[in-house]
């Protein structure tokens, strides 16, 4: 039998997840209540329900109000302008600058701020400041670039000293491994190098760099060994490791996940002094209750529901395999959390990792003795004792090298709803082989089903990585109505032209862009080039600066008053990416690949009302191939630049086929062999115009379309040879 808080708890999240929503507060607690009360004795359960539905949408009506009145949510609806505010630093921060988390510590608002701190002023955790600069809102709620910063209080207090010493003492101990030890004990991944995020992704170990329960479980456990060798009774262990363990839950800053952990041990713990049996269920469905309850935010954070589903599939596992064999119980609880949690990484990053499930059993020993002894080698300051963590953590990564680089073991694709249900197919299909009677042809069939999808990884690996081949490889990605355009150089280096749109319909930058960039292998990016300041182009950058590091990124430089631009530019500040604006004779030499930036110049940028003609329009030069990628400039801007460019072998078709671009004169003078029209499906603009498609048939070009035939890649030899490479399916 079900526990009714499991009902209880699901209505609550429910009603929470209505309630930030902003939907119709009155319009279903009037309802609901009404409801609730002409069921109330003939269903009391089905009462409570009603009832705990609308104590949802009233604790998410009052979070929402919440973050509206602190100092982000205020300054997000506003013209972009500057900011000030007296801050106390979560976190210590380098000369170099970076990103810091803070507490707005006076003022007319409140709340947690995220800012861009200015490089050449080190600041100290739990440290006061004042900080004015411009505010830019983003999806996340906004990021404050600081240009001017002063200490107001040197003195460190709270949980930003304490961190700020833990830091201290882990750069003095760790050096360069400092950043990995700070994010397995204190949460702090504001340092983490982006290729070694990457590589425990694709090893299925990125939980180990995030605290989660499976750190409180750790940390719990080697408490309760503690305590039990101090001899002490049952309560005051209780009341011990409480204590303990809230602390350090208050350093971490309350993350969701952790709290549920946390959470369920105490309710476990009270269970067993009160002699009551608990049923698991319950036990996770209270757990986050309590957590929503404090953080309602978490319900709709993907690390909260990956943590629920995985508590979830272990006690299923756990108690399904009770009478199994020692090796299906030690490989079930990692193989059932896989699987459970398939469909929401695929739908969120498009990364699943089965090797993970192998992988943890080499990694989660190794972290259960690397995380208690960093926490005591830090808490002693000892360096005999950080040079046996450390060999842990060594251990460790030569277990995230391997199991990344084994074929098969990850599957990268186009995150969103097709990647999730795909992945639900497969959840569904291996319940049913579970469940399936135990007959030979269901051990036949479950052997078929492992095969079949070891097969499948390794060939949809082969299918997706680029060629060997000492060449340029240019692919002009499917992201609908919009550009992206991903350069790979011989030697491997990537070029990212635009991201793709983001809105509505979805972000093409998480949805197709990072998953492009991660199946062929890349792991930081050169450059990253904004064309201009529209969302097609744009819009998906901020979700691969998140994913990757970038050099530096080039855009045209130009003030544009639009948030979602700002907020783009806000998310270059927030990566530390180095920023340059782009003009005529900027030039980037990649592995023997020549981009060069044809326009805008300062004077021509300053004259144009119209943004497409501040598009950056590049030529990349290649064993004497030429590509010419013209953004959204349309005619003015080939009209400027007519004389000055020659030949070119392949031609990016300017504002998507529009009839505003890619003149006769324009034509005549590039005579490219082909051109390629990153388009949207029926889109609504009539993109490519008919006029457009055909100046390009009278002038002999061979066209290919986005919209007809999905990414499309071509490959650059050292020699000049242009071929094509591969030509991806239409979503």
């Amino acid at each position: 039998m079900r526990p009714p808080i499991l009902y209880l708890t699901i209505a609550f999240g429910v009603g929470l997840w209505a309630g930030l929503s902003g939907r119709g507060e009155w319009g279903v607690i009037l309802p609901v209540l009404l409801g609730a009360s002409v069921v109330s004795r003939r269903a009391p359960l089905g009462a409570a329900v009603g009832v705990m539905l609308v104590a949802g949408v009233l604790w998410g009506g009052a979070a929402r109000r919440e973050q509206h009145a602190s100092c982000a949510g205020r300054w997000t609806g506003d013209t972009p302008r500057t900011r000030s505010a007296v801050v106390q630093l979560t976190d210590p921060i380098l000369a170099s600058g970076g990103v810091a988390e803070a507490v707005v510590h006076a003022g007319q608002c409140g709340g947690s701020l995220t800012i861009r701190w200015p490089d050449g002023h080190a600041a100290h955790g739990g440290t006061i400041w004042v900080v004015a600069g411009r505010f830019l809102p983003d999806a996340r709620g906004g990021i404050l670039v600081a240009r001017r910063v002063r200490e107001l209080d040197g003195v460190r207090r709270g949980r930003g000293a304490l961190r700020d010493r833990i830091a201290e003492r882990s750069r003095r101990l760790f050096g360069t491994r400092a950043p990995l030890v700070d994010a397995l004990v204190i949460a702090r991944r504001a340092e983490l190098d982006a290729e070694l995020r990457e590589r425990y992704t694709r090893s299925g170990l990125a939980h180990l760099l995030s605290i989660s329960g499976l750190h409180v479980g750790f940390f719990a456990a080697w408490l309760s060994v503690l305590l039990k060798r101090l001899r002490l009774g049952p309560r005051p262990r209780f009341v011990a490791g409480t204590a303990v363990m809230l602390a350090y839950i208050w350093l971490l800053g309350f993350p969701a996940p952790v709290t549920r952990s946390a959470a369920m041990l105490g309710l476990l713990d009270i269970g067993k002094l009160r002699q009551r049996v608990v049923a698991p269920r319950g036990l996770v469905a209270l757990a986050a209750f309590c957590v929503m309850l404090g953080d309602p935010w978490s319900v709709q954070s993907v690390g909260a529901w990956l943590s629920v589903a995985a508590v979830a599939a272990v006690i299923w596992a756990g108690r399904a395999t009770e009478r199994h064999s020692k090796l299906v119980r030690v490989l079930a609880p990692a193989a059932a959390a896989t699987v459970l949690t398939a469909p929401i990484t695929a739908y969120a990053f498009g990364t699943v990792a089965p090797i993970g499930v192998l992988a943890n059993l080499a990694a989660i020993p190794l972290a259960g003795l690397a995380v208690p002894g960093l926490m005591v080698a830090l808490l002693f300051s000892s360096g005999w004792l950080a040079a046996g963590a450390g060999l842990c953590l060594a251990l460790l990564d030569v277990v995230a090298r391997t199991a990344a680089a084994l074929p098969g073991g990850h599957f990268i694709m186009i995150a969103g709803p097709q990647a999730a249900a795909l992945w639900l197919t497969i959840l569904v299909l291996g319940w049913w082989l579970w469940n399936s009677p135990r007959r030979r042809w269901t051990i036949a069939a479950r052997l078929a089903f492992v095969a079949a999808l070891a097969t499948l990884g390794a060939s949809f690996g082969a299918l997706r990585r680029l060629s060997d081949c000492q060449c340029l490889t240019v692919s002009f990605l499917d992201v609908g109505q919009g550009d992206a355009i991903a350069l790979r150089s011989p030697a491997g280096r990537w070029v990212l032209i635009d991201g793709g749109p983001r809105g509505p319909q979805g972000d093409a930058g998480r949805r197709v862009v990072v998953p492009f960039l991660r199946s062929h292998g890349a792991t930081q990016l050169a450059a990253v080039v904004a064309t201009h300041a529209h969302r097609d182009h744009f819009g998906g950058l901020p979700a691969v600066l998140d994913a990757f590091d970038p050099a530096y990124v080039l855009e045209p430089g130009q003030p544009v008053p639009d948030a979602g631009y700002l907020g783009f530019l806000g998310a270059v500040e927030s990566d530390g990416a180095e920023w340059r604006p782009a003009r005529r004779g900027d030039r980037l030499n990649v592995d023997g690949v020549a981009i060069e930036v044809l326009s805008p110049d300062s004077a021509w940028a300053v004259s144009q009302t119209d943004i497409n003609e501040e598009s950056v329009v590049l030529l990349v030069t290649y064993g004497g191939t030429r590509l010419l990628l013209a953004g959204d400039a349309g005619i003015p801007t080939e009209g400027r630049l007519a004389g000055r460019v020659g030949r070119a072998t392949l031609l990016k078709v300017g504002h998507h086929g529009s009839r505003g671009a890619t003149s006769n004169g324009w034509l005549d003078e590039l005579q490219p062999a082909e051109a390629v029209i990153s388009v949207g499906t029926k889109n609504r603009y009539g993109h490519p115009a008919p006029e457009t498609l055909a100046r390009l048939r009278e002038h002999g070009v061979t066209v290919l379309r986005t919209d007809q035939r999905g990414t499309i890649t071509f490959t650059v030899s050292s020699h000049g040879t242009l071929a094509i490479a591969d030509v991806g399916h239409h979503d």
